[in-house]
């Protein structure tokens, strides 16, 4: 299964399970930009970056490679969706004041993709990419979840979801580094099976299914249901996240 099958397959349920980003970082996004007519969301989904970010900016071209999340984007006047690869636009040179990417750059060939930045950025405008780390609960659930989830499917992540796990501390952009002085989080507050529909997205989790023929998330399930108390209460579940952003020379 590669990467585009991984996001492909359900992707209804993608857009449905996976958590919005914090109107904070959007502003922050905003704050630092000095114009505010277009932003890219490259590898958009289903378009869960670019609608907060069409907040702060006249309009936003979302991309993505795989056709079946742009069928499940969500419709805004200020958005155009569109199907392209990230390294190869049709982008007019020097269109975006904002070149965004959310929990996608590690899947990019980074070389290529950077060049295109370079193309479509205005002078002075902004490269922003982030991920999240681990989700948090409570201790005992958070545990049961390594244990019976996360160790049996580490070995079917794909070589880029490392650069996740390692917080894109080795992710170098290309142009002048910007200080992020704030820290930002997702929170959410979800029940057990909106928890378990949130792990059935992630393509580790369907490869493991693929090859093994059983879904992991079943058996995790079992697990959290003796100490959920509740299933059907919801819980605060926080995510940490890491922003990293540079702004191309005048």
């Amino acid at each position: 299964m590669n990467n585009i099958q991984s996001f492909s397959l359900n992707s209804e349920q993608y857009a449905k399970h996976r958590p919005q980003y914090p109107d904070e970082l959007f502003l922050f996004l905003s704050e630092i930009s000095e114009y505010h007519d277009r932003a890219w969301d490259c590898a958009t989904g289903n378009g869960q970056a670019a609608i907060s970010c069409a907040k702060f900016f006249s309009h936003v071209e979302a991309t993505d490679i795989s056709v079946e999340q742009i069928q499940h984007s969500i419709t805004h006047h200020k958005i155009n969706y569109s199907v392209s690869p990230a390294e190869h636009t049709p982008f007019e040179n020097q269109l975006f004041d904002l070149v965004m990417v959310a929990l996608a750059i590690h899947w990019f060939d980074q070389e290529k993709f950077f060049q295109e930045v370079e193309r479509v950025l205005k002078p002075k405008g902004i490269l922003a990419v982030w991920g999240y780390g681990r989700l948090e609960i409570e201790p005992e659930i958070d545990e049961t979840i390594t244990k019976n989830l996360l160790e049996p499917i580490d070995r079917f992540w794909a070589s880029g979801n490392r650069q996740v796990k390692n917080g894109y501390r080795d992710l170098v952009l290309p142009f002048d580094e910007i200080n992020i002085p704030k820290n930002f989080s997702m929170k959410v507050e979800w029940n057990l099976q909106q928890l378990l529909g949130y792990f059935r997205t992630w393509s580790a989790v369907k490869r493991y299914s693929a090859e093994l023929g059983n879904d992991p998330v079943d058996q995790l399930e079992i697990k959290l249901k003796t100490i959920w108390n509740e299933p059907g209460k919801t819980k605060l579940v926080q995510w940490p996240l890491f922003l990293k952003a540079s702004r191309k020379p005048a």
